[in-house]
């Protein structure tokens, strides 16, 4: 489906003519033939014909192993498994184990780990059947809430954020304590005192923090250092106004979800806006209120939204611009 369709909102068509228009006068600009990217938005990993449930992506999860993709759905507590293709595998449930799953984190042995409420653990591990193995009970210091996201480094070390203050807690998979650290400390006042929110990810040699209140991202080391702070709070172009997931594609680029903007937003890896992609609207191609991110080994995003239990795929393709000469 093409993300600019006549039969939705003015604003969302305006703002599509606008940005093939400037696809186009790079093309002129050039001069010769240049390939324009253009952004495709489809509606994706649906359940199988039959199933009347619709998945609620509180969660969306890559599997850097195997390239599964795994949604956390907490309206119909379950974990559903799509391959590296967006195609349906198979699911489990957790409604025995926990309640509301909210995200999940996988290790190379296959085993899931799943944060949400169980009342009494941290977090409940599968096996990659599905099948439960056992509570994790992990040693944290808090003001009376839960841990705000989990994630697994390339060494199966499991990352746990907790917010007020935000700090780091390392463990190994079996749930032994490793290290923690505060974050954010070099950051300015407000910074310091803005709570984290879920979207907490780990990759390759970095973490990254979302602060969706003071419309930044935060990029930060495995030491708790500072490393940058993505973003320009606001309502306009170019700004974020609640970004609430980041991560980093296979180009090196790095992509911001802004739920109350509606889009994806492009970095480059120094901090640089490089553009922006969606618009606000209910039908498929558009997002509305998008809270959930992740890309897939492919360059494909998917893109997860409670309203209407939406998981929709961006996918670029090259078109020829041809000018009129050099």
């Amino acid at each position: 489906m093409r993300i600019w369709r006549h039969d939705s909102t003015t604003y969302s068509a305006i703002g599509g003519c606008i940005f093939a228009a400037s696809l186009l006068l790079s093309g002129l600009l050039l001069g010769g033939t240049a390939l324009a990217q253009e952004a495709v938005i489809q509606e994706t990993m649906r359940y199988p014909a039959g199933d009347q449930s619709s998945p609620q992506p509180t969660g969306l999860y890559v599997d850097w192993h195997t390239g599964d993709i795994y949604v956390a759905d907490a309206a119909n507590a379950r974990i559903a498994i799509y391959d590296s293709q967006r195609r349906y595998n198979f699911e489990f449930s957790t409604r025995d184990r926990l309640s509301t799953p909210q995200q999940v984190a996988v290790d190379s042995q296959g085993r899931i780990f799943v944060l949400g409420d169980t009342r009494k653990h941290t977090l409940s591990v599968f096996d990659y059947n599905g099948d439960f193995l056992n509570y994790l009970d992990l040693p944290y210091e808090t003001n009376g809430a839960g841990p705000m996201g989990i994630a697994l480094d390339d060494s199966d070390q499991l990352y746990m954020l907790t917010a007020e203050p935000a700090h780091i807690y390392v463990y190994t998979t079996s749930g032994e304590a490793v290290r923690d650290f505060p974050i954010l400390q070099e950051a300015d006042d407000e910074t310091q005192a803005t709570p984290v929110m879920s979207g907490f990810a780990v990759m390759a040699n970095e973490m990254i923090v979302t602060l969706p209140i003071i419309g930044q991202i935060a990029r930060i080391d495995f030491d708790g250092k500072l490393i940058r702070i993505f973003g320009y709070p606001g309502g306009g172009q170019t700004e974020l106004s609640f970004p609430v997931a980041c991560c980093k594609t296979n180009t090196g680029e790095y992509v911001i979800l802004d739920k109350h903007r509606h889009l994806l937003q492009y970095y480059s890896a120094d901090g640089q806006y490089l553009r922006e992609i969606g618009y606000p609207g209910l039908d498929e191609g558009y997002f509305f209120h998008p809270s959930s991110l992740a890309c897939c080994l492919d360059g494909t995003l998917v893109v997860g939204q409670i309203y209407n239990n939406r998981i929709q795929s961006v996918v670029f393709r090259n078109e020829p611009v041809v000018s009129g000469g050099s």
